[in-house]
């Protein structure tokens, strides 16, 4: 612990020194007082994609626009858009001079309503545009938290977060091998958890609410849901310690935008009953996910042990949690839907998806109790509950249709079908490595020892 609180003040110490000068006074931008470095953030974010230098590069616009409107400041990502506009075809980054040029492609892009990729490109290019010319500072009084902000972006808890977990499941792989690295695979497992503690307290703090109001913090809450479980229950740190990393590196690059305390939609905000509902549904899905990690579990290690007993048993528990859990949150969903909608079910894409992951963990739960899969094919079959719940929570937001705004993030495809790839592509090499071994496991009761 004393170590734990040593590297702790010494990053605090660290990244306080980094960002001594940055601006922090307050400024209102969407409708919320933050500080100048967020303002920022979320401008250069929108412009280039990137945050680095965001206050300097921001001050300097306010200060010498005529000198700015020559800095390649957008990004424009299709090829076919800057042919279109009539833009180099060979750059990323174009000129405010350089897209001012092409202002009237522009608005008769902007005015059209079809939703192709190019389209939408263009839309958002004009988006940028008048955000350049109209950029102003509106002063805001202070709230107290400025400083508090600006520490959490520069911190970069998700990033830190990720490199840690993928540093414990290096150090956790090769202990796995050579008995090495116990007490430090342990310290680093036991600081990632904290770390993503400290996060998640932070935005509560600075928010003044619970942290659960879009994906990105949900995502946060059941990182440290995951990290917590897998502290108490060390056979689990391995496995869970590489999801973390995969989480962990989508949040990072999939989630976070410039500005990452984004106001909650006034459709969606219904405090006390959205804090249960997404409470609630968390638990329910860190349940499935970890159902799923013991699964896979169950299938590797039989591999090289017969004794899987204990393993078979949580299994069991955690599938139980995720199921009473999620299905509790989806009812409270309804509750929170009827005060916010005025209706308490209307076949949502997000809560036919929270529905789909109810009916696949109870199917489950039905083909064990009833006889009809052994313990081999009880776990090969929950180790789809990680694929789901990832489907069912973070594709959804694909289609994009529904009335849940908030989990509308880019760069979710990519991962999303690499992981799914990956993933199936081991659940099939460990089922036909069990096919060709002539594996049963006919005998393993999964069901709770009676009192």
């Amino acid at each position: 612990m004393r170590n734990i609180l040593k590297v702790g003040l010494f990053l605090l110490y660290f990244v306080a020194s980094s960002f001594a000068y940055e601006p922090t006074f307050p400024v209102l931008h969407e409708n919320r007082v933050k500080p100048f470095d967020s303002f920022a953030r979320s401008l250069m974010d929108d412009f280039l994609g990137k945050t680095s230098h965001a206050s300097k590069t921001v001050n300097h616009i306010l200060e010498k626009p005529e000198e700015t409107a020559q800095w390649n400041l957008f990004k424009v990502v299709r090829s076919d858009v800057a042919a279109a506009l009539n833009l180099p075809t060979d750059k990323r980054y174009v000129s405010y001079s350089e897209l001012n040029r092409a202002r009237s492609l522009l608005e008769i892009y902007a005015s059209r309503e079809d939703n192709h990729p190019a389209t939408q490109e263009m839309k958002h290019l004009y988006k940028v545009l008048l955000e350049y010319e109209n950029m102003q500072v509106v002063p805001a009084k202070a709230t107290g938290k400025e400083f508090v902000e600006v520490f959490y972006h520069k911190v970069n808890f998700c990033l830190l977060g990720f490199i840690f977990a993928s540093l414990s499941f290096l150090l956790m792989t090769v202990k796995s091998f050579t008995n090495k690295f116990k007490k430090i695979e342990s310290f680093l497992f036991a600081f990632l958890t904290f770390l993503i503690l400290i996060s998640i307290a932070l935005r509560f703090y600075i928010q003044g609410c619970v942290p659960l109001i879009n994906l990105y913090e949900i995502l946060l809450f059941v990182c440290f849901l995951l990290a917590l479980v897998a502290f108490i229950i060390k056979s689990l740190r391995l496995p869970v310690a590489l999801l973390l990393c995969v989480m962990l590196f989508f949040e990072k690059f999939g989630l976070e935008t410039g500005d990452t305390f984004q106001t909650i939609p006034s459709i969606l905000n219904s405090s006390l009953f959205l804090t249960i509902h997404v409470f609630t549904i968390a638990l329910g899905f860190c349940g499935m996910i970890l159902s799923g990690v013991v699964a896979h579990l169950i299938l590797f290690r039989s591999l090289i042990q017969a004794n899987i007993g204990s393993m078979s048993r949580l299994l069991y528990g955690t599938l139980v949690f995720g199921c009473v859990f999620t299905v509790l949150g989806t009812l409270f969903g309804g509750v929170w839907a009827d005060v916010a909608w005025g209706r308490f079910w209307g076949f949502d894409i997000k809560e036919c998806g929270a529905l789909f992951v109810c009916l696949w963990g109870m199917l489950a739960l039905h083909l064990k109790s009833s006889g009809l899969v052994d313990i081999r094919g009880f776990a090969l079959f929950n180790c789809f509950n990680i694929m789901v719940t990832f489907l069912c929570w973070f594709g959804i937001n694909l289609l994009g249709v529904g009335l849940h705004s908030y989990g509308f993030q880019s760069g979710t495809f990519i991962w999303l079908a690499s992981f799914v790839l990956v993933d199936g592509a081991f659940i099939i090499f460990l089922n036909f490595k069990h096919a060709s071994m002539g594996n049963s496991f006919i005998g393993h009761s999964l069901r709770p020892p009676r009192r």
